[in-house]
């Protein structure tokens, strides 16, 4: 490993922010590709682990990528960590805990940075999180979609409702932080039951909920062979009714994307 110091008042001149008087702090993402299976809709840059994830390989090859990065940002911190994916919680927390020592090791990270880590209902249990936890994972960004399990089967989900609820308690208990994702728009979906999931995320009451109307994305079986979706006056009743219940329980809409 090349041994590289964490940034100090003489820190080398040739980094990219070195002529910053003030540089900006910076956010790092750790990029995580691999699931148990690839959703109908998703075009992210994952991919199924058909056979075993060569966990040890990939973070000798992050760690790598970090020792050669950092030099380029000297006189940054790091606010934040997000591990996305893919399905980071098919790592090992022994894993998660070796990357985030090296970039405690080789990077200025704040004391109070926050670090994420996405996580699948049917990738993780009580041993899972609180090794999460131990490594240093402050938050928890948990991939629920729906609490039905018809919606689930549809847009081909690992998981179930039980496994849902289950994931999310035990998040709440371990994390100090604990964000929801929950879908609407989905394929066959009335406004009812987009309301129930809505509701049924508020009950468990987490930090921060992030609420994503299914897209059809290129190159994506979605959208290959389209589903029957609710339509445009529909889906809109659906968020105008999502937003006023997350408002009722003291939730701040601050982002459309």
């Amino acid at each position: 490993m090349i041994p590289i110091i964490p940034v100090s008042d003489h820190a080398p001149t040739g980094g990219t922010a070195s002529g910053l008087q003030n540089p900006p702090p910076l956010s790092l993402y750790i990029h995580i590709p691999w699931c148990v299976r690839k959703c109908p809709y998703c075009d992210f840059n994952s991919h199924e682990s058909r056979n075993e994830i060569p966990e040890q390989a990939y973070v000798d090859a992050l760690i790598a990528d970090l020792e050669q990065s950092v030099p380029k940002v000297w006189g940054r911190k790091i606010r934040s960590v997000f591990f996305g994916g893919g399905t980071p919680s098919l790592f090992s927390p022994e894993a998660i805990d070796r990357i985030l020592s090296q970039v405690r090791m080789l990077t200025p990270l704040e004391y109070e940075a926050e670090i994420t880590l996405e996580a699948n209902p049917g990738t993780v249990d009580a041993a899972h999180f609180k090794g999460y936890r131990d490594a240093g994972v402050n938050r928890l960004s948990l991939g629920i979609q729906s609490f039905d399990n018809r919606y689930l089967a549809r847009l081909g989900r690992i998981h179930d409702e039980k496994q849902a609820i289950i994931a999310a308690e035990l998040a709440l208990t371990t994390f100090e932080s604990v964000n929801l994702d929950v879908m609407y728009g989905l394929p066959q979906q009335s406004l009812e039951d987009a309301l129930a999931d809505a509701k049924r995320a508020c009950e468990l009451a987490p930090a921060h909920l992030s609420f994503y109307h299914l897209t059809l994305e290129p190159n994506t079986p979605f959208h290959r062979t389209p589903p029957s979706l609710p339509d445009d006056d529909t889906s809109a009743a659906m968020q105008e009714a999502i937003e006023e219940l997350l408002a009722s329980h003291g939730y701040e809409h601050y982002e459309t994307s």
